[in-house]
């Protein structure tokens, strides 16, 4: 005659409310929901929105010290905004891409995604 040996329950967690909603999630230290937490915690503060970067009228390098060559959109222009813009050292940076100005603009736009 076989033992079938059964596996001890597994514990249960209670639910507690949300602090904010009051929806029944597991707990958490925060004590809020997803959504609630993404409403009341923006991970971008502290991040430059704003960053110049120079170029050489006449020989359209960049400076990053020193005057180096770049393509427009290119991986080494987003490189060089990259490293000036403040803040990003705490955060994940997951993606990066150009966003498209006008042709005569002299002005470089970039989208981030940070987590």
């Amino acid at each position: 005659m076989e033992m079938a040996v059964a596996a001890p329950p597994a514990p249960v967690v209670p639910n507690v409310l949300c602090c904010e909603c009051g929806v029944s999630i597991p707990p958490n230290p925060t004590g809020m929901c997803i959504s609630c937490l993404r409403q009341s915690v923006d991970v971008t503060e502290g991040i430059s929105t704003n960053v110049s970067v120079y170029q050489c009228r006449n020989c359209q390098r960049w400076l990053r010290p020193p005057w180096t060559n770049c393509e427009l959109e290119s991986r080494e222009l987003m490189a060089l905004c990259l490293r000036k813009i403040n803040g990003l050292g705490g955060v994940k940076l997951v993606d990066t891409c150009w966003v498209w100005t006008e042709p005569h603009s002299r002005r470089l736009k970039t989208k981030l995604t940070v987590q």
